[in-house]
Order: C-alpha cells, then structure tokens, then sequence
C-alpha cells in the first residue's frame, strides 16, 4: 500500500506489509480465544509476558521506532495494519501505551543518550514505558495543563495513565518555568510519585498519578514530537477500532445464521438482514475512512485533520455496530463468555481515548473551518 495523496493512494497491500499482516494474524489466531484473553486479563498488568516476549521476538515491538535506534522504521501503512490485525484479534498487549505513545516519543522527542539507553529495552521487551498526558480538569484539551515543572521537578496530577502500572519511565507532560508546553522523562519509582492503580472498563491497568517535588529529565524535542505521536496514537485507535467492528460483525453473521426464533434461524428475517447490511457498509466505510487519513503527508495539518476525522466517523460506528453486535448476540452478548462482549469493552474504551466522538467531530469542523 503506497501512501500519497488519498487519490493516489494503491490500497493493496505490498509484499512486506502482506507478510506483517500474516504475521499478527496468527500470533492472535495461535494466542487467543476468548477464555485464553479472560486468562490475560486477569494476570495482574492486565497481559502476558510471554505474549509480549513473543512480538518483541518478532520485531514487531521495533515497528514504529526509527532505523537508528534499532527499529524497523514503519510508517502509517504497517501501523494501521498491525494494529487492525490486533483489533480483530481483540488482542490485549499494551501495544499504544508502551510503543506507540510512549517509546514512540522517546523516538522522536529525547536526546541520542536517552534513546540508545531506553529503545533497545523497550523493543526487546524488557522495559516498559508510559504516557502522562491526561488530566482531570483539562479532559481532552490538549493545551489545558496544570503540572509545572521549575528547576527540573514536577508539580501536578495525571489521570487514566495507561500501563502504568507496570512501566519502567513515564513521559509526562508539564508547563516550564515560562509556561511553554514541554515533556519531561521520569524513572517510575522518582521519589514523589504517589500512584492509585486500577483497572479500565476492557480489563486494561492504568494509574492515576501525582507529582510532588518529582526529579525529571526534559526531553530537547518533547514538545514538537507530542502532536506527531499522539495522532499516530489516534491512527493506530481507529485502525484497531476497525479490526474490532470486523470482528464483532463477523461474528453476528454467524450467529444470526444459528439463532433460532419462530422456528427458523433469524438472519432470515428481512429485518435482521438489512440491519446487517448497513452494519457491512458501515464498517468498510470506516476503512475507508481509515485509509484516507493514513494516506496523508505524515505531520501535516492535513494529515491531523484526516485522523481526528477519521477517529470520529470510526468511534460512531463502531458504538453502533458494538450495540447491533450485543442485541443480536441476545444476553450472552453481554457475558464473557464470547468475544462479542469482550471486544464490547474495548470499544467503550477505545471510543473516548484521547477524546470521544462529539469532541474529535467538533475538532475536525474546527480545522476544516481553518483550512
């Protein structure tokens, strides 16, 4: 798939992104099913370590990273691939909040010290690292943060850290001495961390954060990087909300096929049946959707733009079909029992990460405005 201008933009895979494709595939077809991902989910960071040992193993943990820091050098084709693979899978490793918002702007953001000492842990799955960027009172705006750094520490709260729990360094966001937007690297166990953990709706560990009198290190180029990985953040959500919406509709097909009412399986009745085509439609239109945006000049304004677009159509339709999904499942669409409701919880939180549908969609009109 070569990226470009969306109108020029081949949406075939090419022979490596192909293979990367099969790769992730039967790493979550050999690794999951919906009693082995319950069994996941109930260790105590939420994932198994073999599990991530396995795709560090593979390269996969090195995807994103630049070629000199030992990674693979991807870009917004294999993410999106990759992490709709993961999606469908409803995979459960902390792939956004290790690599890609947090070793990702390690990447793009810290000095070349910073970058040899933590990136070839991070990739090999020995270390992990978290984001601290959230906060109670600014919610999703990206601008309204209240923790201070002066003279190298951190004042300030965070909340609904993902993995932190167990991460090694955090990145954190703060204002300096002059009120100017910077990201500092902190080692997890700083003194002055107070830390609350618990778990989010799918099952995932995050944390709520504290800083008092916090030593840390700032990043030189934390700041312009911020932006830049949090919309691949953004682009690697809706691609792994595709994945789950694929799932989850595939899925329904079957059911409806064996679910019996009236003596006959309901997927024969036409009501049933046109619920289920504008549910196929919604979902290729959302990879649609997806591919427009990952075919966008990397960091541009258009490119922004695209993907908090994108974002919003994908989190509308994946509610919609996650819903569909459940009340053609009947109650067992609600239990754990399948994957249905599993994938469920994972939409609920996906869908509001980094800001919900009603927020992206008054972004986007704002941006589209300005262009």
């Amino acid at each position: 798939m070569e990226q470009g201008t969306a109108d020029a933009m081949n949406f075939d895979l090419d022979d490596e992104q192909t293979m990367l494709k099969d790769l992730v595939d039967r790493f979550v077809a050999d690794r999951y099913d919906p009693a082995k991902r319950l069994a996941y989910v109930a260790r105590p960071e939420g994932f198994a370590r073999e599990n991530w040992a396995m795709l560090a193993q593979t390269g996969l943990l090195a995807l994103p990273l630049a070629e000199d820091a030992g990674g693979m050098g991807g870009g917004a084709v294999e993410l999106i691939t990759l992490a709709e693979s993961l999606g469908r899978g409803v995979a459960v490793e902390p792939y956004l909040a290790v690599i890609l918002m947090g070793a990702a702007l390690i990447d793009r953001g810290g000095d070349d010290a910073l970058r040899a000492q933590w990136l070839p842990a991070i990739a090999a799955g020995e270390r992990f690292c978290a984001l601290a960027h959230m906060e109670r009172a600014g919610r999703y705006l990206p601008g309204a943060l209240d923790t201070r750094a002066t003279g190298g520490r951190l004042w300030g709260e965070k909340i609904a850290v993902l993995g932190a729990p167990f991460a090694d360094m955090l990145l954190v966001s703060a204002r300096d001495e002059k009120g100017h937007l910077a990201v500092y690297f902190v080692v997890a166990d700083a003194p002055g961390i107070h830390r609350d953990d618990y778990r989010l709706v799918d099952g995932s560990v995050a944390s709520d954060l504290r800083f008092a009198d916090t030593p840390a290190i700032r990043l030189p180029d934390g700041a312009a990087a911020l932006d830049i990985v949090l919309d691949l953040a953004r682009l690697a959500i809706t691609a792994e909300l595709v994945g789950l919406m694929a799932h989850m509709f595939e899925a329904t097909v079957d059911y409806v096929k064996t679910r019996q009412q009236f003596g006959q399986p309901i997927g024969r009745f036409q009501a049933i049946q046109h619920r289920l085509a504008d549910d196929y439609a919604m979902v290729e239109l959302s990879r649609s959707q997806l591919y427009r945006a990952a075919a966008q000049p990397a960091g541009g304004a258009g490119a922004h733009a695209a993907i908090v677009g994108a974002k919003a159509y994908v989190s509308t339709a994946a509610s919609h079909i996650a819903e569909d999904a459940v009340q053609l499942h009947g109650g067992i669409g609600t239990t754990e029992e399948l994957m249905v409701g599993q994938a469920f919880k994972r939409v609920l939180l996906l869908t509001r990460l980094l800001g919900d549908a009603d927020h992206d969609l008054r972004t986007y009109a704002r941006l589209c405005r300005a262009a």
